[in-house]
């Protein structure tokens, strides 16, 4: 009598061990995701360039949405243009890359918040990926008052076909929002003094508008 009596004992304490195991995993799993965030969110702030881009890349995969990494992604849009750092006068952290992983990652959470840096990056930022990339997430945004953003880089781009990707990357980015006044732009582009690469695109991209 006494063996069975132990067996129902032993598996007793086994079935609750492997109960206990599973429901603390899963804590530690989410307790490990939380400091891996943090993690990068540091490198973002304090990193090299490779350390903020594989930031990017981590927080993108663990799917973080926080206040706390718009915060430091918005600071990795900003890297070398608003945040600056010198040395003997040299600018050493003009990341063009960081700026446009950061811009495309905050199109892709989707958080209004991100929009004021995006338009700061899409006015002043010199360089042409990290403009198509917040273009672009600014489309994904999709709010209507930021056609008139889009609508301001188009009108300041360079028609002659330097600028071409640029202002179809605004066009879709029109698009995608949609509304009165995207199809408005639109009809302006088509009328306007563009080359035909641009005014089709913008037919395409207006074809998308319901009516």
């Amino acid at each position: 009598m006494k063996k069975p009596m132990i067996l129902v004992i032993l598996f007793s304490i086994l079935g609750f061990s492997i109960t206990w195991s599973q429901e603390n995993g899963g804590q530690n799993i989410l307790d490990q995701d939380n400091t891996r965030e943090q993690d990068y969110i540091k490198l973002l702030y304090e990193g090299s360039q490779e350390d903020m881009l594989a930031a990017v890349a981590g927080l993108s995969e663990l799917g973080s949405k926080g206040d706390n990494v718009i915060e430091a992604l918005v600071f990795g849009l900003q890297q070398g243009t608003l945040h600056v750092k010198r040395e003997y006068g040299k600018v050493t952290n003009d990341f063009s890359d960081v700026r446009a992983a950061s811009a495309k990652l905050l199109g892709e959470i989707g958080d209004p918040r991100a929009l004021p840096g995006l338009y700061i990056a899409l006015r002043y930022d010199h360089d042409p990926h990290v403009k198509n990339s917040a273009a672009h997430a600014i489309g994904i945004l999709g709010r209507n008052e930021s056609i008139e953003h889009l609508a301001r880089t188009i009108k300041a781009a360079d028609t002659s076909g330097a600028d071409d990707k640029l202002i179809i990357s605004c066009i879709e980015a029109i698009g995608e929002i949609g509304g009165p006044d995207g199809f408005r732009t639109l009809v302006e582009i088509l009328r306007g003094d563009y080359r035909q690469i641009v005014k089709m695109a913008a037919r395409v991209m207006l074809k998308k508008i319901p009516w």
